[in-house]
């Protein structure tokens, strides 16, 4: 647990300097770009994440599952692993591209009345999909070779610099919108390209195209895993991005861009738990192997305290402090309408987070098809509510359908690791960790109420800092993150003591 616990949160301190720059971006398109055209990127995004899912072919979970495998049995440059991985991937990819241009019509049909600029640059979701599917892959072997936060500060940081360095060229005049958005969807062709020549510089690739007897012996297994994972991830994709998707075509890309707002702040929360997983899935992997349920057991447990006290921290921070930056800001009225909306979504990742690595732990165990049966049911549950609440309640229908159908989805993964495994991830502590948040902000957000919205958010923050870690340190909730706090407390009073 040292290495998730040295690694994994402090590699999460520096993420959100990424989500800094993320929230300058946000601001700026807010406030130079019409909710429609900011309403493509996010929808450009994400039918490519949806797409990525599909042509992806499962390759990427594949080099997570079976790399220790290979790393057991095959001498150093005889792996053809990532080999297969690409290769896959390419005719994923082909297969998606032809499959779409198939049902251009249909798309047009279905955009052109609300969202007729998406379907003007439509074309432009390839790009991104190619790229992205080939970065998850070789963030895979990131991952296997223990590099993951290579991966994170590319996704969380680069990408918003160059977004911010575009941002910036179309607000002085040195770009159009069309060049904005034709250079936008390069934007992961530059992660992939830094990822691939990092990897090969630490010698971290390793290409063999020669079939060897462990992949002949484990090709079927490899692929009918492949086949599960892709259907799961699909469905999990589906549901992540569906909103976006049917808000723009049922009511228009303006209101994408209100959801898209709710939706980065609760992304914010969710930043733990992908540091989480790119270092605890490599670890849970070698423990099913190794078949050491004390090890599972143990990274299940402090991995869902650990995430849950982050996530709520950092929702209540938000929600602290949620009107007096869209006052101190003077955000256009339209983006009001997502308050509900980040409500509704900051509490269901905090119990999407609060249930730990659920999915790490069912998509690397013997048991891994249950990944898709759960996916399944994720699925037959958000679209038809999404679609009809959307339809009915507006924005605030995509939140209700979001925290029902997580809700659901994750009560019945825990309900598996249980019954099948004896795994569950709850303490007493599990509610302390609740309470201590929970009754800070009340306190605080009834006492401290001062005018000027700026100064109101500096007295409430350092306020809501300084007891929820008095809390936390006092009550002992959790030995990780007590380590933490403790390392970073030290090395700063070092540094001033230099000085």
């Amino acid at each position: 647990m040292s290495t998730i616990r040295k690694k994994g949160i402090i590699t999460t301190f520096y993420i959100y300097i990424g989500f800094l720059l993320g929230a300058l971006n946000t601001f700026f398109y807010f406030k130079y770009f019409q909710p429609t055209e900011y309403g493509l990127t996010i929808v450009l995004l994400e039918i490519a994440m949806l797409f990525s899912s599909m042509a992806i072919l499962g390759s990427n979970t594949v080099v997570a599952k079976f790399f220790p495998y290979y790393r057991s049995h095959l001498k150093e440059g005889k792996s053809e692993l990532l080999t297969i991985a690409f290769f896959f991937s390419l005719v994923g990819f082909l297969l998606l591209l032809g499959g779409t241009l198939l049902f251009q019509p249909l798309i047009i049909k279905k955009y052109s009345g609300k969202s007729p600029l998406l379907v003007n640059y439509f074309y432009l979701i390839y790009p991104i999909t190619f790229f992205l599917v080939y970065f998850q892959v070789l963030e895979s072997q990131a991952w296997n070779m223990r590099r993951a936060g290579l991966s994170n500060f590319l996704k969380e940081v680069l990408y918003r610099i160059l977004c911010f360095i575009l941002i910036i060229l179309f607000i002085t005049g040195i770009i159009s919108f069309h060049s904005f958005v034709e250079i936008f969807s390069w934007n992961y062709a530059v992660l992939f390209a830094v990822m691939l020549l990092y990897l090969m510089y630490k010698g971290d690739l390793q290409f063999s195209f020669r079939i060897s007897s462990l992949t002949k012996r484990l090709w079927k297994k490899m692929l009918a895993y492949a086949l599960f994972i892709l259907g799961g991830n699909v469905i999990s994709i589906l549901s992540k991005t569906i909103d976006a998707i049917v808000i723009s075509s049922v009511i228009g890309l303006n209101y994408a861009a209100v959801f898209s707002l709710a939706q980065y702040m609760s992304s914010v929360i969710e930043v733990p738990q992908r540091t989480a997983t790119s270092m605890a899935t490599p670890i849970i992997s070698q423990a099913w192997k190794d078949r050491d349920m004390d090890k599972l057991a143990s990274v299940y447990r402090k991995t869902s305290l650990t995430l849950l006290i982050a996530s709520t921290f950092i929702f209540t921070m938000i929600w602290l402090n949620y009107d007096d930056a869209f006052r101190f800001l003077d955000m256009p009225e339209i983006y009001y309408l997502g308050k509900p909306l980040v409500l509704m979504l900051g509490l269901t990742k905090i119990i999407e987070l609060g249930t730990g690595m659920n999915s790490a732990i069912i998509i690397t165990s013997r048991k891994w098809k249950f990944e898709l049966y759960s996916n399944m049911i994720l699925l037959v549950c958000m679209l038809p509510l999404t679609y009809i609440l959307i339809k009915s309640h507006g924005l605030i229908g995509a939140g209700i359908a979001n925290m029902v159908s997580i809700t659901l989805f994750n009560t019945i993964r825990f309900g598996f690791l249980w019954k099948v495994y004896k795994l569950q991830p709850f303490t007493y502590k599990t509610l302390i960790a609740v309470l201590i948040p929970t009754g800070v902000f009340f306190l605080l957000y009834y006492t401290v109420r001062l005018s000027n919205p700026l100064l109101n958010i500096v007295v409430r923050s350092i306020l809501f800092v300084g007891l929820y870690t008095f809390l936390l340190l006092r009550l002992k909730v959790s030995e990780d993150v007590e380590q933490v706090l403790t390392n970073v407390y030290l090395r700063i009073r070092n540094v001033l003591a230099k000085r």
